[in-house]
């Protein structure tokens, strides 16, 4: 029995994430490493849960599940299904499209501003996937609780109604909101709009961004 515990602990390492210690129960068999799936959602403050699909790892608690995915501008957020990402935002009196390659400009009406949110998708799924216009939930909101709609159609900066990505791939995409000149912005509430094998419930997983000025 000596000897076999002796060999086990030999096989025992630790793991850290951004020099956290995250488990210190890591077995090490054939070259490959083995780590407690809820150390690693602890240390990453994901929740563990039994779907169709396997076991996933996402973001916990019931808040989560109503005021969605949050984070700030620069954040790569993940839902389980796609990673979100808002790289900048501009506010402006004038923008130029830059996916749609037909470089559109863009004004707003009298009193009011341009605010756009440059956004990046990428496929977080082992299949291929097509996703489409931001869902119907997405929004800006003010510090008033008023909520604004992105421009969709031939106003939206996207390339285009559905975009095929393979797993890991990933897309721009602008959403381009007009809001009063005086309105104080808050949030940008982004539901994911996607087709294919394991995409369903996606649209229930939204992301919500502080784009606070």
């Amino acid at each position: 029995m000596a000897v076999v515990a002796f060999a086990l602990v030999e096989q025992t390492s630790n793991l850290y994430i951004n020099g956290n210690l995250a488990s210190s129960h890591v077995i090490m068999h054939d070259g490959s490493a083995y780590v407690p799936i809820r150390d690693v959602a602890s240390a990453l403050k994901l929740g563990v849960t039994n779907t169709s699909r396997g076991i996933e790892l996402a973001d916990a608690g019931g808040a989560n599940q109503v005021s969605g995915v949050t984070g700030k501008v620069g954040d790569v957020l993940w839902n389980g299904y796609v990673r979100f990402q808002i790289v900048n935002v501009i506010r402006t009196k004038s923008y130029t499209r830059q996916f749609t390659g037909d470089d559109k400009v863009i004004t707003p009406d009298e009193g009011h501003d341009l605010f756009v949110a440059v956004c990046k998708v990428s496929n977080g799924l082992h299949n291929s996937v097509t996703v489409m216009y931001p869902g119907g939930d997405t929004a800006l909101t003010d510090d008033q609780g008023q909520s604004y709609s992105p421009f969709l159609g031939m106003s939206a900066d996207i390339a285009s109604r559905g975009v095929d990505l393979l797993p890991g791939a990933s897309f721009g995409s602008a959403l381009i909101f007009e809001i009063p000149s005086t309105a104080v912005v808050g949030d940008v509430v982004y539901q994911v709009s996607m087709a294919g094998s394991n995409t369903n419930g996606s649209e229930k997983k939204k992301f919500r961004v502080s784009v606070k000025q």
